[in-house]
């Protein structure tokens, strides 16, 4: 079955379903599949999350979507999500202690389909960790860290682009800081804040390599690039119901380039050689504004569905993000 026709056959369900929701307070078990489309990307993402949690979860009187969050329990969980060309597989968990302290770690690993560009090459690994400590039943700040570091030689195979390679290092820190808070309400269910601040700093370094002609001209290119990357955002949810939320993002990005090209010809009689350099400096905002709903149809299943706006202040253009789902809980 193709993403497509899956998605099809999920709103189909969520349209034909006629079940009275019932009340089930607590679960340990999570299961959700899910398919996400946006106007920048025409292949769509189709998502399957299991969670587990070490204690019972209560879900009544609270944002069905917060309820993981506000109950503060120790939990693991494994994630698959694919689209046309990638894969994407994670595995996360994390464990709070009496304090409220917790501790947790993560990896992902993501594969991609090189038969698209006739070449080989492996998967790329990122492993992750974080701590923090729980403030208060609403509050949490978060500081994780993640690391990825990949060594890699693409060898391209076909009649085309017969004779060419190229090769990479790459490698990748962010550290980030997060802190959220719900703030519960009389009239309506509550507001949840988030607000965070990200530093990342990558280095990327590529040879490529084609051998041209009958006399075996080889012309190489090294380049050496670092790129600087600081995120500032704040995220605010307004859930009017425990179900239905409506919320917006902004978030400003400033990133610091610098590459260094070393361009080698190479033919029987000479070698020539020509350097360049290149910096630049930029930053931008990015702006979003979503509404969810969380639709508990029967005592174990619920539909999803999330619609978001995302505005950048650089460039007219905007993009849209359809997401549905079914959640399992149990």
């Amino acid at each position: 079955m193709t993403k497509t026709s899956l998605s099809l056959a999920l709103m189909l369900a969520l349209v034909s379903s006629n079940t009275l929701a019932e009340t089930a307070d607590t679960f340990q078990h999570e299961v959700e599949l899910g398919f996400l489309d946006s106007s920048e990307n025409s292949d769509g993402l189709l998502n399957l999350n299991y969670s587990y949690y070490f204690e019972p979860v209560n879900q009544a009187n609270i944002p069905y979507a917060l309820a993981p969050f506000l109950n503060q329990y120790s939990t693991i969980s494994a994630r698959y999500a694919v689209t046309d060309y990638q894969d994407l597989y994670n595995m996360a968990g994390e464990y709070v202690f009496d304090s409220k302290f917790f501790i947790g770690g993560d990896y992902t690993r993501i594969t991609t389909d090189m038969d698209l560009l006739n070449a080989s090459g492996d998967g790329q690994n990122t492993y992750g960790a974080n701590l923090g400590y729980y403030f208060t039943q609403q509050s949490k700040l978060t500081l994780s860290y993640a690391w990825k570091s990949d060594d890699e030689t693409h060898r391209f195979e076909s009649d085309q682009l017969d004779g060419r390679y190229y090769s990479y290092e790459y490698k990748s820190n962010v550290i980030k800081l997060d802190y959220q808070h719900y703030l519960p309400f009389e009239s309506t269910s509550g507001l949840m804040l988030n607000g965070f601040i990200l530093h990342s700093n990558n280095t990327n370094d590529i040879e490529y390599t084609i051998v041209e002609g009958q006399d075996d001209n080889i012309s190489s290119r090294i380049t050496n690039s670092e790129n600087s990357l600081t995120v500032l955002g704040v995220n605010a949810d307004w859930y009017i119901t425990d179900s239905w939320s409506v919320g917006g993002l902004c978030t400003h990005f400033n990133s610091d380039y610098e590459i260094n090209n070393v361009n080698v010809i190479t033919t029987p009689d000479t070698v020539v050689n020509d350097n360049n350099n290149y910096s630049n400096a930029s930053s931008a905002n990015v702006y979003s504004v979503n509404t969810r709903y969380f639709w508990r149809f029967s005592n174990i299943f619920s539909a999803k569905a999330s619609i978001e706006q995302t505005f950048t202040d650089s460039e007219s253009d905007s993009e849209t993000s359809l997401g549905i789902a079914i959640n399992a809980r149990f």
